[in-house]
């Protein structure tokens, strides 16, 4: 009993001491937090790199290699060839596939980086990123404190750093660009800044085909607050330029200005089946994983529109509808949790509750250990 006694005084020192230093930990300046907690992520991640390949797998591959896997690939091709000028022929797991699914602003940034630095163009991707999802926090926790206190403007960053799916923000991947220019471009929106955040806008569609769908949240917020007036019409121009541009590229390279929206017939995205549309949801409903996460996007698509967050409602909704209008689940879970949109649902849904507050911070650690896991592994859930 006295043992028992102690063991319990001893664990009420220890909670007790944890507690008093991470008051402390919160009452730092947000740009200190904001930076400790982005390293701490990212030392993390290199470690469970390492103790997965000592331990579990064995490998030789370096960190860098290791997170190039599936789009990674494609992304490598365009930063050192450029475009396809005709859908290829081998090797064999990429016949009747091209390059042009792929949006030009963060291979060509990274070529460009690669240029001036000479490093690995591998090398360049994945640090270029871990700056553009550090911008992205900084972004973010200006953009929360625009709608909640600076307790959960930090709780949403916490759980932006320790995201499970900051396995593609550690890759290849546009996935960090695309965070940190849709979060720009919604907050300067939302500061009034409609220039500035049309011209973030432009980029976007630049990056990923669903980066036009900020335009529409840009033309539903501007015709409220603006009305319908000529700088309304140009930001939406401008909005949605990296498209435009893309597509004229195409059309003069290949002779085709869809391209990027016809070859993903290659990778089986043939859309959806009218005549036997009953067994094809029943397949994407099988994929657990990706379909879960999108079920649970249009939750939270449904409870940012039922809070009057229309705009952000509206973008969330867009950017992860054409995957599934495809007519598969492939990659739907990197899509919808990949989206800014997502976190600020979750900061919004357990803003009056710290039990979930808790379970989220718990449940976001244990998978953001757990994917790293999976991707050493080549889990082919997560392409």
């Amino acid at each position: 009993m006295i043992n028992e006694a102690n063991l319990l005084i001893q664990v009420g020192f220890f909670v007790k001491f944890l507690v008093i230093k991470m008051g402390k930990f919160l009452r730092l300046h947000w740009f200190t937090y904001c930076l400790l907690v982005f390293i701490i992520s990212r030392l993390i991640m290199l470690y469970e790199y390492n103790l997965a390949s000592d331990i579990l797998f064995k490998h030789s591959q370096d960190f860098f290699t290791t997170m190039c896997k599936w789009d990674c690939k494609w992304y490598i091709t365009i930063i050192q060839n450029g475009y396809d000028e005709n859908v290829r022929t081998y090797p064999k797991v990429w016949k009747g596939l091209a390059n042009w699914a792929f949006f030009p602003l963060y291979p060509y940034t990274v070529k460009f980086l690669v240029a001036v630095t000479h490093l690995k163009d591998i090398v360049v991707g994945v640090l270029i990123n871990q700056l553009l999802i550090f911008a992205a926090i900084i972004i973010f926790y200006k953009y929360f404190k625009l709608f909640v206190d600076e307790l959960h403007s930090r709780f949403g960053i916490f759980l932006v750093a320790f995201s499970p799916f900051s396995i593609y923000f550690a890759s290849v991947y546009t996935e960090a660009m695309f965070l940190f220019l849709s979060l720009s471009s919604f907050y300067f929106m939302r500061i009034n800044r409609p220039y500035i955040s049309a011209i973030f806008g432009g980029l976007l569609s630049a990056t990923r085909p669903v980066g036009v769908m900020f335009s529409a949240a840009y033309l539903l917020y501007s015709t409220k607050k603006y009305g319908f007036k000529f700088k309304v019409i140009l930001g939406f121009l401008i909005a949605i330029s990296g498209l435009l541009l893309y597509m004229t590229y195409l059309h003069f390279h290949v002779g085709d200005a869809l391209a990027f929206e016809h070859i993903q017939k290659g990778w089986g995205r043939k859309g959806i089946d009218t005549r036997h549309i009953t067994s094809q949801l029943l397949r994407m409903l099988q994929d657990y994983h990706n379909s879960v996460l999108f079920i649970f996007s249009c939750i939270i698509s449904l409870y940012l529109l039922w809070n009057k967050y229309f705009e952000e409602a509206l973008f969330n909704f867009l950017c992860i509808l054409p995957g599934v209008m495809t007519g598969q689940m492939m990659s739907e879970g990197r899509f919808s949790g990949t989206l800014f949109t997502f976190y600020l649902g979750l900061v919004l849904i357990s803003n009056k509750s710290n039990s979930l507050k808790i379970s989220l911070l718990i449940g976001f650690l244990v998978f953001y250990l757990s994917y790293f896991l999976y991707w050493i592994a080549h889990a082919s859930f997560l392409i």
